[in-house]
């Protein structure tokens, strides 16, 4: 049963949530304007163009946007929404009453469990049906030939090899040089190369124009060079694409399939589980920082709130670490994408004290 202190607690992480994403959402959205004004003004002055593109553009990044900013606005509307309660101290009158803080603070936690799902949802549909979107439009307002091109992509393929498109047009699907490069089964060093390349996905392969294949064979140091026309390699221009969109731009489902289809990629690993643990620990980082932060005594507050903001950042430091190592093969993809679960779960259970209603 809802009772009428839960309602009022609700109400107020309900605006304090409001004002707290309106904050990092904007802050996110005017840095990312200021990182690109000189285009995008000049854009807003091509009739072609305008402010309306300008605008949809950042309609298109928004969910992205919630994703990046999560851990900061869900943090910042459970401390303010802590801090209002014990501005008049309506915090301690409720304790008073018989509740322990932690009762207290439960609708705050199940808003925060709410938010969550719903960001999840955003990131399994619509995120992944605006990304490619976002980023065609965002290529016709800052590329300034109108050409959107990608300098340079690289992948490995179900078989090991990597493929690497130097100057890819997405518009055309070419790749004005294409390198394929791998160790064949005696240990050879293998490159196939062309200044152009198509993909044929009739024959499987990429067909290449001036390509050439060289082996540097490993017995004596000899190197062979060959002309090649075609590669065959699955890694499409689909392919391509996906290994450049973020974690966020794609739903499980799609990561999941990436992942079987090319096993040796450790991102889509990676990706993979993040997918679960990202909101796990979005729920666990909130739970510490209220942790923190429900301190009916006036003197502990403020260290309260220090240990509540630091929870966050540090959380933030170590997500972007172990994307690092796990990304580079430092750490197995799985242990990077649980670690900041496991850190987080387990400095809540060590500060966890058992409390009643």
């Amino acid at each position: 049963m809802i009772e009428r202190l839960d309602r009022y607690v609700a109400r107020t992480y309900a605006s304090s949530w409001l004002v707290s994403c309106v904050f990092f959402v904007g802050l996110f959205g005017v840095y990312d304007f200021f990182q690109n004004v000189d285009d995008l003004l000049d854009e807003m002055r091509n009739e072609s163009q305008g402010l309306g593109a300008v605008g949809l553009l950042y309609l298109y990044q928004l969910p992205i946007m919630l994703a990046r900013v999560a851990p900061f606005m869900l943090v910042a509307a459970a401390l303010t929404t802590i801090m209002r309660l014990q501005r008049h101290n309506e915090f301690l009158a409720m304790v008073m009453t018989g509740r322990s803080p932690q009762r207290v603070a439960r609708p705050i936690v199940v808003a925060t469990a709410l938010f969550v799902l719903g960001l999840v949802v955003v990131q399994e549909f619509a995120a992944p049906a605006v990304s490619e979107l976002r980023d065609e439009l965002r290529a016709s307002l800052l590329e300034t030939d109108g050409e959107w091109t990608i300098d340079r992509i690289s992948m490995r393929d179900s078989q090991g090899r990597l493929v690497t498109a130097v100057e890819y047009e997405v518009g055309t699907r070419t790749a004005e040089r294409l390198n394929v490069n791998w160790v064949n089964e005696i240990g050879d060093d293998v490159s196939v190369t062309g200044e152009h390349a198509r993909y044929d996905p009739g024959a499987g392969g990429w067909r290449l124009v001036n390509g050439s294949i060289t082996v540097r064979r490993v017995d004596t140091g000899a190197r062979d060079v060959d002309a090649a026309t075609f590669v065959e390699t699955d890694v499409n221009p689909d392919a391509l694409m996906a290994s450049e969109r973020h974690a966020f731009d794609m739903s499980y489902a799609e990561l999941l399939d990436l992942s079987r289809r090319y096993p040796t990629s450790r991102r889509y690993r990676l990706w993979r589980h993040y997918h679960v643990t990202f909101p796990l620990a979005l729920v666990l980082v909130t739970l510490l920082a209220l942790r923190f932060s429900l301190k009916p005594d006036p003197s502990r507050r403020l260290h309260g709130l220090g240990a509540s903001l630091g929870v966050c950042l540090g959380f933030q430091g170590v997500d972007a670490a172990v994307q690092q190592l796990g990304s580079a093969g430092t750490l197995a993809p799985v242990l990077a994408a649980w670690l900041p679960v496991i850190l987080a779960g387990s400095l809540l259970v060590v500060l966890a004290e058992p409390s009643g209603d």
